[in-house]
C-alpha cells in the first residue's frame, strides 16, 4: 500500500506551528528528509530565526549554569556555538548575492533582519579564532574589511591574532546586499518583502536607502538616535505604510535633539504606536512636543533615564491620552514637581488622570511618583493592570499604600521600596491591608519592601490573594507555619521567599504534597535560609526530587551569611 503525501497546505501549517513553537531542530529534520518538506521547512525555519538561542543568548546561559563540566568541555561546546552561530548567518548573507550559491533564498523567508546580533558574533572570542578566516573565504570576501594593521600580530606566547575587523564596513555591506536582493526580489516577482524588523548599529547615509527598499518594515532598533531626521522620515512615510514602532539604545552626548524631533514632525501624523528610548537623556522639550504629531496613534512610550529639565517638560505630553503603556524612569536626581515646580506637576496629574486606557504604569527612580500616584489611584477612570514602582521611600509612601487598594483591577504589582527597616507597624499594616484588597493580582513583587514581614505578615499575603500566579517576598522570620497559606494557591507557578527563614524539610515537602495540577512547573526558590537550618545534601536532594515528581518543578536552595545584617539584629 502507497501513502499519498500530506497536502501542501497542511504540509504548511505543521511546519509554522512548528516554527512558532521554536522546533528548529525538528523543522532542519523535515528539511533533510525530503524535498518535498525542504522548502516549508527552511521557510518557518528563517522566518524564526531570530528566536533561536544564537539571538536569545539561551546558550550563553547553559553554560554558565553548567559549572561541573570541565574547562575542556565548556569550551569545546563554545567553539561548537559559535561555529553554528557563523553557518546560519553565513546561510542568510550568501544567499544575498547575485547568482545566489545557495539552494533556497533563506535572507527572503527572514522577518527580522538583526545585525545587532550580528555585530555580537563578528566580535565574539571563539569566532574570531576559529571561525574567522573560513567565514570569510570565496564569494564571502567581498564582506571582509579590517583595520589597517599588519598582517600578523603575535601575542607573548607566539600565537598569531586573527585580524581586527571593521565591524562597522562590514555590517553595512551586509545590511546593502541583504535589502537590495530583497528588494529586487520583490519587484521581479510583483511581490512585498517579508522583512519587518531591522536592529543594530545603523547609519544615516545607509538607513533612507534600505529602508526605502522593505514595504513591509514595521519597527526599527537603532544603536544611536542620530540616526533619526528628516530624511529617514520622508523614506518611511514613501515607502513603509505599516511603521510603527521606534526603540532606540542610546543618544550622543554631542547629538542634537533637533534631529530626532524633526523625525517625529515630519512622519505622517499618528503613525508611531510605540516608541522605547532606553536613554533618554537628550530627549528634551522638542521631542515631547513633536510626538503630539502621533498623539493618537501613541499606545506605549518608555522613556529611562529623563534629566531634570525633561521632567519638567513631561506636561508637554499632554495631547497623548491614548497611552495604554507609560514607563518612566528618572536620572535618581531628588526633584520634587509637587514642592518646586507646582503647576507642571498638576498638569501631569491632569495629563495622566485623561488617558483612560492606560493599563501598565511603571516608574523608577522617579521622585515625584509617589505624589502622582496619590493623585491618579483615586481617579475613577482609570484601571490600571500592571503597576511598577521603584526606588521610592518607604517612610513617605503611606499615602500612596492606602489608596492603592482603589486599584482593584490590578494583576500585576511589583513594588520595590526603599529603607524598608525605617517603617513602622502602622506602615506595614497600611500596606498589607491595600495589598489584601487586590483580588485580582496575579503577579505580585515585593522583595525590598517587605524586609520587615515576619511570617504572620507573609501568610496574610497569601490568604488574601487566591489567583497569585507568581511571588517574590522578603522578611525577617519566615517559618514552617506559612506553608499551609501557599497550599490554597492552586496556580501559583513561582514562589520565591528570600525572608531570613527556619524552613524544615518535613515543611517544605508537606507543602509540595498539598500541590495540584494547576501548580505545574512550580519554581520555588528559598534564598536566605539560616545557617543553624542548613539542610543537608540527602534533604535537598529528596526535595528536588519530590517537586518534579508531584510538578514538574524544581527547587533552588541559598544561605543567608551575613551574620551582622539589621535583619537578623532586628530579629534577634
Amino acid at each position: 500500500m502507497t501513502l499519498s503525501p500530506l497536502p501542501a497546505d497542511v504540509i504548511l501549517l505543521i511546519c509554522e506551528e512548528l516554527g512558532n513553537s521554536q522546533s528548529f531542530g525538528t523543522l532542519l529534520n523535515c528539511a533533510l528528509a525530503s524535498k518535498h518538506l525542504a522548502r516549508p521547512a527552511l521557510l518557518f525555519m528563517y522566518q524564526n530565526h531570530h528566536q533561536s538561542s544564537f539571538f536569545s543568548g539561551d546558550d550563553d546561559t547553559k553554560l554558565s549554569l553548567a559549572p561541573r563540566l570541565s574547562m575542556e568541555v565548556r569550551e569545546s561546546l563554545a567553539k561548537e556555538t559559535s561555529r553554528k552561530w557563523a553557518l546560519l548567518w553565513k546561510s542568510i548573507i550568501r544567499s544575498s548575492l547575485d547568482n545566489s550559491p545557495t539552494a533556497y533564498p533563506y535572507c527572503l523567508y527572514i522577518c527580522s533582519l538583526d545585525l545587532a546580533n550580528l555585530d555580537l558574533l563578528l566580535d565574539d572570542f571563539y569566532f574570531q579564532i576559529g571561525v574567522q578566516d573560513s567565514f570569510f573565504n570565496d564569494d564571502m570576501a567581498q564582506f571582509l574589511e579590517v583595520q589597517d594593521t599588519p598582517k600578523e600580530i603575535k601575542t607573548r606566547a607566539g600565537k598569531i591574532q586573527p585580524r581586527r575587523l571593521e565591524v562597522k564596513k562590514i555590517i553595512n555591506l551586509v545590511g546593502e546586499s541583504i535589502t537590495r536582493f530583497i528588494s529586487d526580489s520583490a519587484e521581479r516577482s510583483h511581490a512585498t518583502a517579508a522583512l519587518e524588523e531591522i536592529l543594530g548599529p545603523l547609519n544615516q547615509v545607509s538607513l533612507p536607502i534600505w529602508t526605502s527598499r522593505l514595504s513591509r518594515l514595521r519597527s526599527m532598533n537603532l544603536y544611536d538616535a542620530n540616526v533619526l531626521n528628516e530624511n529617514l522620515a520622508i523614506a518611511i512615510n514613501n515607502n513603509c505604510p505599516h511603521f510603527d514602532d521606534l526603540t532606540f539604545f542610546r543618544f550622543g552626548l554631542n547629538d542634537p535633539e533637533s534631529g530626532m524631533a524633526s523625525f517625529f514632525s515630519t512622519l505622517r501624523a499618528n503613525t508611531i504606536k510605540s516608541f522605547n528610548a532606553l536613554n533618554a537623556q537628550r530627549v528634551g522639550a522638542e521631542t515631547l512636543l513633536s510626538l503630539n504629531n502621533h498623539s493618537y496613534s501613541l499606545k506605549t512610550l518608555k522613556l529611562d533615564g529623563l534629566v531634570t529639565d525633561a521632567v519638567r517638560n513631561l506636561s508637554l505630553l499632554q495631547g497623548c491620552v491614548n497611552l495604554e503603556v507609560l514607563e518612566i524612569t528618572g536620572d535618581g536626581s531628588g526633584l520634587d514637581l509637587e514642592e518646586t515646580e507646582n503647576e507642571v506637576f498638576l498638569e501631569i496629574v491632569d495629563w495622566l488622570g485623561r488617558c483612560t486606557q492606560l493599563r501598565e504604569l511603571r516608574f523608577r527612580k522617579f521622585m515625584s511618583a509617589l505624589a502622582i500616584l496619590n493623585q491618579l489611584c483615586l481617579r475613577e477612570n482609570l484601571h490600571l493592570r500592571q503597576l511598577e514602582v521603584r526606588n521610592y521611600y518607604f517612610p513617605a509612601a503611606r499615602e500612596f499604600h492606602q489608596v492603592l487598594s482603589n486599584q482593584k483591577s490590578l494583576d500585576s504589582l511589583v513594588l520595590r521600596a526603599e529603607d524598608a527597616d525605617e517603617s513602622t507597624r502602622d506602615d506595614i499594616e497600611i500596606l498589607l491591608y491595600s495589598i489584601s484588597q487586590l483580588t485580582n493580582l496575579k503577579e505580585l513583587d515585593l522583595s525590598e519592601t517587605s524586609e520587615m514581614f515576619n511570617s504572620s505578615h507573609i501568610k496574610q499575603i497569601a490568604a488574601s490573594l487566591p489567583k497569585l500566579e507568581e511571588l517574590f517576598i522578603g522578611g525577617y522570620d519566615a517559618r514552617d507555619t506559612i506553608w499551609p497559606s501557599f497550599a490554597g494557591l492552586k496556580y501559583l507557578r513561582a514562589l520565591n521567599i528570600h525572608a531570613l527563614s527556619s524552613f524544615t524539610c518535613n515543611g517544605i515537602l508537606n507543602y509540595i504534597s498539598q500541590l495540584q495540577p494547576t501548580n505545574q512547573g512550580l519554581g520555588l526558590w528559598v534564598s536566605s535560609q539560616r545557617e543553624e537550618y542548613d539542610l543537608t545534601d540527602e534533604e535537598k536532594t529528596k526535595i528536588r526530587e519530590s517537586i518534579y515528581k508531584k510538578a514538574g518543578g524544581r527547587f533552588d536552595f541559598l544561605l543567608y551569611r551575613e551574620h551582622d545584617s539589621d535583619l537578623e539584629l532586628y530579629s534577634d
